[in-house]
């Protein structure tokens, strides 16, 4: 029993080691983060506009097709040269005119989805309320879940951020037990020394 402390805090210390080591393999080892490390917004969309320069208080309209009922619609304006004082509305509809949703936005991409009950054609009225032009991407994907991002082994998502996110999750279980070694170790060696001084 006595032994137990040790054991944990070992434990602890392997799987702190082994979350070390697999984020060292997967960073990158030239200086700084490239650009293919981390997914950039598009990266995580099957279907991307061309980009698409928007004058101060003018509207432009975004269309996308569905060709597929009951599946959840993943979609996203990127403003790609953000500014502090950027301001969009997005106001979304089909082709007959009905509404699914009006948003204000001043951060630079805004990632929102719907469930698609039928197939058909949306259109995204971006309308730029700022003072100044900006220069906007649309994204989209039909059922997230099975988007190239998630499902392309290849993909920078699959490849480096999914082992950096186990990476860090083993790293805090490897603390905690690490701790929990620590604490079990000062238990025992405390109680070794209360029985010990029985006997003097």
């Amino acid at each position: 029993m006595k032994k137990r402390g040790p054991i944990v805090l070992i434990a602890g210390v392997v799987m702190i080691t082994l979350a070390a080591s697999i984020a060292y393999l997967i960073m990158p080892k030239e200086q700084g983060i490239n650009g293919d490390f981390f997914p950039s917004p598009e990266s995580l969309f099957d279907n991307v506009s061309d980009k698409v320069t928007i004058e101060a208080g003018n509207v432009y309209t975004f269309s996308h097709t569905v060709n597929a009922a009951n599946v959840p619609l993943m979609w996203g304006v990127h403003i790609v040269d953000y500014n502090p004082d950027d301001n969009v509305g997005i106001k979304i509809s089909n082709i007959f005119g009905d509404k699914f949703g009006e948003f204000t936005e001043t951060d630079p991409i805004f990632i929102k989805s719907f469930d698609v009950l039928k197939a058909d054609t949306y259109n995204f009225n971006i309308e730029n309320k700022g003072k100044t032009p900006i220069t906007v991407i649309m994204l989209f994907t039909e059922n997230p879940e099975k988007s190239k991002a998630l499902t392309d082994p290849n993909s920078p998502f699959v490849k480096n951020i999914i082992p950096l996110a186990e990476a860090g999750f083993l790293l805090i279980i490897g603390i905690i037990v690490l701790i929990a070694g620590i604490i079990l170790s000062v238990m025992d060696w405390r109680k070794g020394k209360n029985q010990s001084s029985r006997y003097i």
